[in-house]
């Protein structure tokens, strides 16, 4: 088999198949066809007679000729597995009975896609990714927002969070399950930052303060220790009580391309979103401490003199936005994307007119209909199409390229900067529509993983990437209010406007 898609990727193109049979369905023009597929990981009965397998659907039993194939209209009609697709459209009904339009829909199913159980830690999770991601820690705790807890299934959010705190080390939350399992890696220095976030977000929607004292607090406070004594990866917190982290050879925030020893982003030294999380860690920390009748007081000093360090250090005068690196006496003032999550999260570390500069300039130029650009056109190392082998691709992942997941943190941002001014208050709605024609197009209901940052604004990478559906949703459910949804949607809403 001839895979084009790979041959456009660098990689190999051709891979053997074994066929086990084929399904052909008759379809005629201008007409209806229905048929069900009914797939299930059956165990071998050493009872059956040859050549049969026997399995369960619920309480049925079905079973498998392996010399005439199976025939899914004769069991079907029979009544085998019939319960288990009743069941699976029920449980798939339940999940967006309390969504507003076609659209809120359409993003709870696609949530659900994403969360699954691993068989190694015994417990759900998020895949980032397909098809070819697993389980990332960032992505999971920026994730879990959108895909748990705007879709109400709040114990699904409890398992993930306690998983991840089983597996905190030396102060890390794991940067990614191996698919065969064996023990995670742990080279990332904002996933367990993102943990807080998301910790928070499961406290205001659920009020859970006992699963946080009994299950997570301890791994909480191993991971703010270990930040202010120092970890691995040259991660630790400085004299002006700002996060530094790495080295020349290592790539530890989101933007993490690498090709050998090539590292297409450098950003180790102090990072402007890493430290927007640290602050805003410590905020949750203190929080959480207080409500759960431990002393806050250090958590709150040290969190004061980061926001204070925080306006010292990163703020460029000059072009009116935030530099993306500090290292030394060094200032990256190339215009990226990180620096909207100082305005975006729970506890923002920058408010009022420095706020609202940032966002415009995010959005002046870093914005498209699909996302925030990684870096602005304006700089020589834009690349404004994500194509060609693994290096040339890599080279364009964080330096020009769309990412979806942005939006939801820009919709979040522009909310606190412009909310208050009525002739704005139908922006997220605006922001969000073209999602709508996308969810039609590349993964159907889906949303990809990055599109080029050049018009035409093509989806590439993986046909459907967890974090963007989730950031969409949480966007949508946070910022939309209900009067610009109903049974039309955001779209028929949008379309009054224009």
């Amino acid at each position: 088999m001839y895979y084009p898609v790979e041959r456009e990727r660098g990689l190999h193109a051709f891979e053997d198949h074994y066929i086990p049979g084929i399904f052909t369905i008759g379809a005629n023009a201008g007409s209806d066809t229905s048929f069900c597929f009914v797939c299930t990981v059956g165990r071998e009965d050493s009872g059956s007679s040859a050549g049969q397998t026997e399995g369960t659907f619920g309480q049925e039993r079905w079973y498998t000729d392996g010399h005439a194939g199976w025939r899914a209209g004769r069991y079907l009609e029979a009544g085998y597995g019939r319960e288990a697709i009743e069941a699976e459209k029920k449980r798939i009904g339940s999940l967006t009975a309390g969504c507003r339009d076609d659209f809120h829909r359409a993003l709870a199913r696609s949530a659900d896609h994403f969360i699954v159980y691993r068989r190694s830690t015994g417990s759900k999770t998020i895949i980032a990714g397909y098809p070819w991601f697993t389980d990332w820690g960032r992505d999971t705790m920026i994730s879990l927002p959108g895909l748990t807890l705007a879709t109400g299934r709040y114990d699904d959010a409890a398992d993930i969070l306690v998983t991840y705190s089983r597996y905190v080390r030396q102060g890390l939350v794991p940067n990614m399950f191996p698919d065969g399992g064996g023990e995670p890696a742990y080279n990332t220095v904002d996933a367990a930052l993102w943990y807080f976030e998301a910790i928070f977000a499961y406290l205001k929607k659920t009020g859970n303060t006992d699963l946080i004292k009994t299950r997570l607090y301890d791994s909480m406070l191993q991971i703010i220790d270990s930040y202010i004594n120092g970890t691995l990866h040259g991660i630790r917190m400085d004299e002006d009580m700002l996060i530094t982290a790495g080295n020349e050879n290592t790539q530890l925030t989101w933007m993490d391309a690498k090709a050998g020893d090539t590292v297409f982003t450098p950003r180790h030294g102090k990072a402007v979103e890493i430290n927007a999380l640290w602050y805003n860690a410590l905020k949750v920390m203190e929080h959480v401490s207080e409500m759960l009748g431990y002393d806050p007081g250090r958590y709150g000093r040290i969190a004061d003199g980061v926001k204070n360090s925080f306006s010292r250090a990163f703020w460029y005068e000059e072009g009116g936005y935030l530099y993306d690196v500090v290292n030394g006496e060094t200032r990256d003032r190339r215009v990226r994307p990180n620096q909207v999550l100082a305005v975006s999260l729970s506890h923002p570390v920058i408010d009022g007119p420095m706020a609202r500069q940032v966002v415009e300039k995010v959005w002046k130029e870093l914005y498209t209909a699909y996302g925030l650009r990684t870096l602005s056109r304006g700089s020589e190392e834009y690349r404004g199409r994500y194509a060609g082998d693994v290096f040339q691709r890599d080279s364009a992942y964080h330096q020009g390229t769309v990412w979806p997941w942005l939006i939801g943190h820009f919709i979040t941002a522009f909310s606190r900067a412009f909310g208050s001014e009525p002739v704005y208050a139908d922006m997220p709605a605006k922001f969000i529509e073209p999602f709508i024609d996308h969810l039609r197009h590349a993964c159907l209901g889906n949303i990809s993983e990055i599109f080029d940052g050049d018009e035409p604004l093509i989806p590439r990478g993986c046909i459907a990437q967890a974090w963007r559906v989730a950031e969409v949703l949480r966007a949508y459910t946070e910022h939309v209010p209900d009067h610009m949804s109903g049974t039309g949607g955001v779209g028929q809403c949008l379309s009054h406007r224009q």
